[in-house]
């Protein structure tokens, strides 16, 4: 599971979370939508949303650089 989403039972003592090799195991995630959607403004303020909320809640999350 990504860290994000065991941090908070992990701080609680709940669960331990073990490291998958020497480095962790990293993926990127991406949003996908169709082509005719991309020039929706709610679709552009949803996917700013999702990606502002997910950086200042998620614990570990970061910006692909």
């Amino acid at each position: 599971m990504p860290h994000w989403a065991l941090h908070e039972y992990s701080s609680r003592g709940y669960v331990k979370a073990k490291r998958l090799g020497e480095k962790g195991l990293f993926a990127t995630l991406y949003a996908g939508i169709r082509a005719d959607m991309l020039d929706a403004p709610y679709m552009r303020d949803f996917l700013l949303t999702a990606k502002d909320t997910s950086f200042s809640t998620l614990d570990g999350v970061s910006a692909v650089r």
